[in-house]
């Protein structure tokens, strides 16, 4: 029989963890709030039960994935921040949403660049399809509003199973 490798888990451990599956649960039903602070939350709340657990999964297709660090390394006006940022985006996917739970300023600060480099390289991940950008609406902004990154689920995802088959 071979031996089964454990992690010792408290009881303090647990109830943290269902504490924030819980408080996760309650801030994506609630209803009114605003959709980026929602984001926000659930994308800590995921990251802090992820560092927790210690591992966390993103189905990335291989293929997908070879074909983006090659378009990256041969065509982009930064192929090495740009590689840079693409690996970045795999640690800051929301779970359930795919989301890219870091604004373009987080970005810009997190790969060393300006806030405008990283827009031109986010372009050029969209341009391809690696990922989906949307505008979301800002009270008091002009233009067509600030931009919200989605990783395209056909390249990666958290979701599993008939979701990731919807998505």
């Amino acid at each position: 029989m071979a031996a089964t490798i454990l992690r010792h888990r408290t009881a303090r451990d647990r109830l943290r963890g269902e504490e924030a599956e819980d408080l996760r649960r309650l801030i994506a039903e609630r209803p009114g709030l605003p959709e980026r602070a929602r984001s926000e939350i659930i994308a800590a709340i995921d990251r802090e039960t992820a560092s927790d657990a210690r591992w966390t999964f993103v189905m990335l297709s291989p293929s997908q994935n070879r074909a983006v660090l090659s378009w990256l390394l041969e065509h982009s006006t930064r192929p090495r921040k740009a590689v840079e940022l693409w690996a970045l985006l795999f640690e800051h996917l929301r779970r359930d949403t795919g989301e890219i739970a870091l604004t373009r300023d987080e970005l810009a600060a997190e790969v060393g660049v300006a806030a405008e480099d990283v827009s031109r390289l986010m372009h050029e991940l969209a341009s391809i399809g690696a990922i989906i950008v949307h505008r979301e609406k800002v009270a008091g902004m002009q233009g067509r509003g600030r931009a919200v990154y989605f990783m395209n689920p056909n390249v990666a995802t958290n979701l599993a199973g008939a979701a990731r088959d919807r998505a």
